[in-house]
């Protein structure tokens, strides 16, 4: 029974019904995840095998089909979030690769855990986009190999709403108190922090964070509520009970499909961006060659394509945009990759020594009455 359900819920990942949070969620409630992922990510690995730390949905043939062509399937250890895959790495866990979100690779780059990427080694790599290449590019080093990513911005109902301008302000409009939701993560202190002129969003002065917690409290009485499930913010924006929200493009190409007039922000202050990519680590034990046959295959266009199309991300690779179905890069809201990246805000890691501080000003707004 499980595994037909997790079929069925990979399913809904490729058809954009579910998120690939939302998927992970499901694989724990399953017991397939950091904890039940030794059931098929344990096996006996040769020694010309890969090791590989992922998410539900990554670990198939179609997201590297040269590899799968040549060599058996990697010895994959399936993650909820790169926390869950930090903490099984220092439990232990001795992966080659990692797909990880490009905001955690400096927790990975600073504990010594990862090499740098060669560039000399990258099939591809002349055709990611530019910003993407200096991401994570550190020390004259390159620390990912860049092949996703996704936006984070306002979507809302255009039939039902009329911006003034497109702005994350439209998110304190009190004429729209009562239909607007926000998302339930400390993201949304950063977010603040951007609107309230920080110098650095993810290293607030307590100034500054003092100014963001009044942006947020100033912000509480007019929401609707604060969404953790996908569902449960497509389901308020197709009722028209939510009409503006902080949203992922999956949200608005899924509502588009199904007919409910939608749009996506190009806010004035940018669009807030996450990457992702594959990680080398440093105490690999496949062989190294072998990694970088795979990393290739990963950022091959035909990916990309299978990125855009099945799973309704951005993929890093340019030449992706090319070959994929150019209704689908409408409907995701991508259809113009160079000025998305060019004007995005990528998603960092808040700094280590004030996580603290950024959790406790979200509880307080969140729980504040």
């Amino acid at each position: 029974m499980r595994v037909g359900e997790t079929k069925g819920a990979i399913s809904d990942l490729r058809k954009g019904r579910i998120s690939r949070r939302e998927l992970n969620r499901l694989m724990a409630y399953l017991g397939i995840g950091i904890a039940g992922a030794s059931v098929f990510g344990r096996q006996a690995r040769a020694a010309d095998n890969l090791s590989v730390l992922t998410w539900s949905g990554y670990d198939i043939p179609e997201m590297a089909p040269d590899y799968y062509k040549k060599h058996p399937k990697p010895d994959f250890m399936l993650m909820g979030s790169d926390r869950e895959g930090l903490q099984k790495v220092r439990a232990g866990y001795q992966p080659d690769l990692a797909h990880d979100t490009s905001f955690i690779v400096q927790t990975y780059r600073d504990a010594g855990l990862i090499d740098p990427i060669d560039l000399s080694r990258l099939t591809h790599w002349n055709e990611v986009f530019p910003p993407l290449q200096k991401l994570e590019f550190v020390d004259n080093q390159m620390w990912i190999a860049p092949c996703s990513w996704g936006n984070s911005s306002v979507v809302y109902r255009p039939d039902l709403v009329k911006p003034k301008e497109e702005s994350w302000e439209i998110l304190w409009d009190p004429s729209l108190k009562g239909r607007l939701s926000q998302r339930d993560d400390v993201e949304v202190v950063a977010l603040a922090g951007l609107l309230i002129g920080a110098k650095d969003r993810y290293a607030m002065t307590d100034d500054e964070l003092a100014k963001a917690k009044e942006k947020l409290l100033a912000q509480k009485p007019l929401l609707r509520f604060y969404w953790s499930s996908q569902t449960d913010l497509e389901q308020s924006l197709s009722s028209g009970e939510v009409v503006a929200s902080y949203a992922w493009n999956a949200s608005a190409a899924l509502l588009k499909k199904q007919g409910v007039p939608i749009a996506m922000m190009q806010p004035k202050e940018g669009m807030l961006t996450w990457t992702d990519g594959l990680v080398l680590f440093k105490n690999r034990r496949g062989p190294t060659d072998l990694a970088y046959e795979f990393i290739n295959a990963y950022m091959a266009p035909e990916v990309g394509k299978f990125l855009i199309e099945d799973y309704g991300y951005g993929s890093a690779n340019m030449e992706a945009f090319k070959i994929a179905d150019k209704e689908r890069l409408e409907a995701l809201g991508i259809e113009d990759p160079d000025r998305t990246l060019n004007g995005a805000i990528f998603i960092k890691e808040i700094r280590k020594d004030l996580q603290t501080k950024y959790n406790e000003v979200f509880d307080y707004v969140k729980f504040s009455s």
